[in-house]
């Protein structure tokens, strides 16, 4: 296969369909060849790696373009386009390092387009003419071909999620896996294929398949630490123990709880005494154990395809008298029940299969700890102003500021056809014997 990429102001349209069809205009055209057929894919940025230029394209963007028949190709086919998604997952234990990666398609979309040759314009027809006509000959078909650009315009826009945060996965490959805690030996890929299916044993279907890139929304912003300095901006969640204290623990997070990967989480953890106790606080606030751990866990949910079915019971035996009693004592009405009830029944779709994980991995990215609460929380007055007593009243006894570093190879949460990849922030307070803990849902992408 042989590929290149140009960028042009606009696709060309010299066919009559791609002028009649709307599709998306991008400023980037990058054409990719294979035996009997050229692809043509318009995206508004490319991204070069070690697999050449890969077009990009955002996660609401439609992949369009155009595909080229050879002129060599029958005349008659089927030429098939799919976007495939697929996700990549370390091979089962036990097995060489070296092993293929195991593979989980979560997207797949289609599109086929019949082929046939051009209908000859219309001339003056006599009953002679009908008399005498004959089927068209291949090679006069295979003429027509040559003389008329084979061009085949197409546009496939990509899924969208049922609900917010379900947004489709972007393009993932973590380039520095090893001896980072924060990557993963995952991977998000998507290819665009395109199938060409002659209707002729003489020549064999020919084969494209070209990796994209698809990116989230860059308009997108998270809240970061810059976002928390008025009040509004953040929440508290408590912390929780067995047995009720005099005490109450929270961590305070922004409040969107939603984080860049090239960003940081910033997080309080504080404490306040009910009722105020200085010793206590004084106590709590020198001895306190912080720990904080930043949660990964992914799963994969495939349909099961085989599943035990328990046989029917086998019916019981009724006699032959009892049996033409109970015909006899058939009523019309609860036939005409019975038979609307069978008609309902056969229109209800049939229940999705049943799914099972095949894979699951709990991995600590992140981790750290720390002795006591260092700072004290305090009003900002302006210069010769004092803050009210309730409000000093109102403030924690002790507070710890802390921010977790995030990085660009960590994998972002996909929720998305039996894929699932979330993260989880978990706090601890050690007191004594007293262990004050919460764990709260974070999203990264």
């Amino acid at each position: 296969m042989r590929r290149r990429a140009m960028t042009e102001s606009h696709p060309s349209s010299s066919d009559s369909n791609s002028r009649a069809m709307p599709f998306a205009v991008y400023s980037h055209v990058s054409t990719y060849r294979a035996a009997q057929l050229e692809l043509q894919l318009y995206s508004p940025s490319l991204r070069v790696d070690t697999r050449g230029p890969l077009a990009v394209f955002n996660d609401h963007d439609k992949l369009s373009g155009k595909v080229v028949l050879d002129s060599l190709a029958h005349h008659t086919g089927r030429l098939v386009l799919t976007v495939e998604g697929c996700f990549s997952y370390p091979p089962l234990p036990g097995h060489s390092p070296y092993s293929e990666p195991r593979k989980h398609v979560f997207c797949t979309l289609s599109k086929a387009i019949d082929v046939s040759p051009p209908i000859p314009e219309s001339r003056g027809f006599t009953f002679r003419d009908a008399f005498m006509m004959r089927r068209p000959s291949a090679s006069y078909l295979n003429a027509q071909a040559v003389l008329t650009e084979r061009t085949y315009p197409f546009e496939l826009a990509l899924p969208q999620g049922c609900r917010p945060g379900e947004e489709l996965p972007p393009s993932f490959s973590s380039t520095s896996a090893e001896g980072n805690p924060f990557a993963a030996s995952c991977e998000v890929s998507y290819k665009v294929v395109v199938a060409w299916y002659p209707e002729t044993i003489l020549q064999t279907p020919s084969h494209l398949e070209v990796p994209i890139v698809i990116q989230g929304d860059s308009d997108f912003e998270s809240k970061d630490a810059g976002l928390g300095a008025s009040g509004d901006s953040w929440v508290e969640m408590p912390l929780k123990t067995e047995r009720p204290l005099p005490v109450k623990f929270a961590i305070a997070l922004p409040t969107s709880v939603t984080f860049c990967r090239d960003s940081s989480i910033p997080y309080f953890v504080v404490f306040s005494t009910t009722p105020k106790a200085p010793l206590l606080s004084r106590e709590i606030a020198s001895d306190s154990t912080i720990s904080i751990a930043l949660i990964r866990q992914i799963a994969i949910q495939q349909p099961q395809s085989t599943f035990l079915l328990t046989p029917p019971p086998s019916p019981v035996k009724e006699s032959p008298v009892r049996l033409l009693r109970r015909v006899g004592k058939s009523n019309p009405r609860l036939k005409r029940k019975r038979s609307e009830f069978e008609e309902e029944f056969a229109q209800k779709p049939l229940p999705d299969l049943p799914f099972q994980t095949c894979y699951s991995e709990t991995k600590t990215v992140f981790s750290d700890f720390f002795i006591g609460f260092s700072k004290r929380p305090r009003h900002h007055c302006e210069p010769g102003s004092h803050p009210s007593l309730e409000a000093q009243t109102s403030l924690p006894d002790g507070l710890h500021k802390g921010k977790i570093p995030l990085h660009k190879d960590m994998l972002p949460c996909i929720d998305w056809a039996g894929v699932s990849v979330k993260y989880y922030l978990d706090v601890s307070v050690l007191n004594g014997i007293d262990d004050m803990r919460a764990r709260i849902p974070v999203r990264i992408y």
